[in-house]
């Protein structure tokens, strides 16, 4: 019988995704409302859901990142373009170790942009699409890990899902600093994977880092270990006190040991990090940080006063499930400060509070965990975000495809509409 069941419980789960393929081909946007539908009305088990729940997050990341190759390439895409289509000139060791001024630095990226080159044969959508589907999917991944360890129900990840989806000022960055989000989607999944399985995956951690290496920062705070335990107010102290002159002393940080290292990645990092006069002319309003940071801390000092010292000497299984999610908390909390307190130095500052979007999935969620007001705060929350990237589609600078040709169109459109693209030599 019960061999039965799963046999019957798959080919549904067959079923379902030949239909919501189709669907996809024929209307991405409607390939993505069936995913949706399938999802939500799965099983609350994530053994028993668990290629709907997958299925839903491949689907968004696809429907995400076909708008996304609707993009005018302009700004700083049109120098990973003209990278791209130099991969044959240049050839392997001039792409990866010169691509950016013969630098070297992150050549994990560059070795990422000859290969796909070569395996989407010169494609230059085809690379922004898969690019722009590992930022997303990492994100998601990660997010299903951390819910599912945590036993939190689909609804949350669900909405997880779609509020970083749905959330404009991310989705107009990520064919933009392009780099920073596919490491800060790698970097996220590295910790959460640390938080979950309870050990570094060293692969991703440095991967992280070879691509942009201002990753390094979550990265070197996912080692250490009091993070993924409560912490008492000694040890608040003591990381603060370790933490808090890094900010203080970045200039001299940056001049002692920026080019001093003989690894070219970590002396560009290093350097930068010591220039805060610096700036590319970016910034981040005020408003768009207290946006972004009011919520993240509510949600995160909602954690924390629940998950307290009784709860530790209690040893129950809140406590365990709770537990997961500290490093999360900790690290956002972190960077929300170091962010706070680059108010001089505009490139750092905006550079940084860019990885604070990583976190709005993992964290925006739970703010009604085990509350009545979980599922309307999920639907509320998700429709906010979904209506907001509509109302404001279009508005940020950059030029995508319209919201009647995203809405209406066949997946074909994607792939051969021209979008007012520049291929630039």
């Amino acid at each position: 019988m019960i061999r039965t069941d799963y046999t019957q419980r798959a080919n549904n789960g067959y079923g379902s995704l030949l239909a919501i393929l189709i669907f996809f081909i024929i209307n991405p946007t409607l390939g993505l409302i069936m995913s949706l539908l399938v999802a939500i009305s799965s099983n609350d088990d994530y053994e028993n859901n668990h290629h709907d729940l997958i299925t839903f997050m491949i689907i968004t990341a696809a429907w995400i990142s076909l708008i996304n190759i609707t993009k005018s390439i302009s700004g700083d895409q049109g120098v990973y373009t003209r990278i791209f289509l130099n991969v044959p000139d240049a050839g392997f060791k001039d792409t990866v170790f010169n691509a950016w001024g013969g630098s070297g630095k992150e050549p994990v990226f560059s070795c990422f942009t000859w290969l796909l080159y070569w395996l989407t044969l010169g494609n230059v959508r085809l690379y922004y699409f898969i690019i722009s589907f590992a930022i997303y999917i990492f994100h998601y991944l990660a997010t299903y890990k951390l819910f599912r360890k945590m036993d939190i129900p689909k609804g949350a990840l669900i909405c997880g899902v779609l509020i970083l989806t749905f959330f404009t000022q991310y989705f107009v960055m990520t064919l933009q600093i392009i780099r920073q989000m596919l490491a800060g989607g790698i970097v996220i999944y590295a910790l959460v994977y640390r938080a979950v399985e309870r050990k570094n995956n060293w692969i991703f951690l440095a991967m992280a880092v070879l691509v942009h290496t201002s990753a390094a920062f979550i990265a070197l705070l996912s080692l250490i270990p009091w993070v993924y335990s409560w912490m008492n107010p000694k040890r608040i102290v003591i990381v603060l006190g370790c933490f808090i002159p890094i900010i203080a002393f970045n200039g001299i940080i940056g001049r002692v040991f920026g080019g001093s290292t003989g690894i070219n990645a970590l002396d560009y990092g290093l350097s930068m990090y010591g220039n805060s006069g610096y700036s590319d002319g970016g910034t981040i309003a005020m408003s768009i940080m207290l946006f972004i940071f009011i919520p993240l801390i509510t949600v995160s000092a909602k954690i924390l006063c629940k998950y307290n010292h009784n709860m530790i000497e209690n040893d129950s299984e809140e406590l365990k499930s709770f537990e997961t999610i500290l490093p999360i908390v900790y690290i956002c909390i972190l960077l929300l400060i170091f962010v706070m307190s680059f108010t001089k130095s505009p490139l750092i500052q905006y550079r940084f509070f860019y990885y604070s979007y990583s976190f709005i999935p993992l964290l925006l969620p739970v703010l009604f965990i085990k509350s009545p007001w979980n599922k309307p705060y999920w639907t509320l929350s998700s429709t906010f975000f979904i209506l907001r990237f509509f109302i404001t589609h279009n508005q940020s600078g950059w030029i995508y495809a319209s919201v009647f040709d995203i809405l209406s169109s066949t997946i074909y459109y994607f792939w051969t509409g021209n979008f007012h693209w520049m291929y630039l030599a």
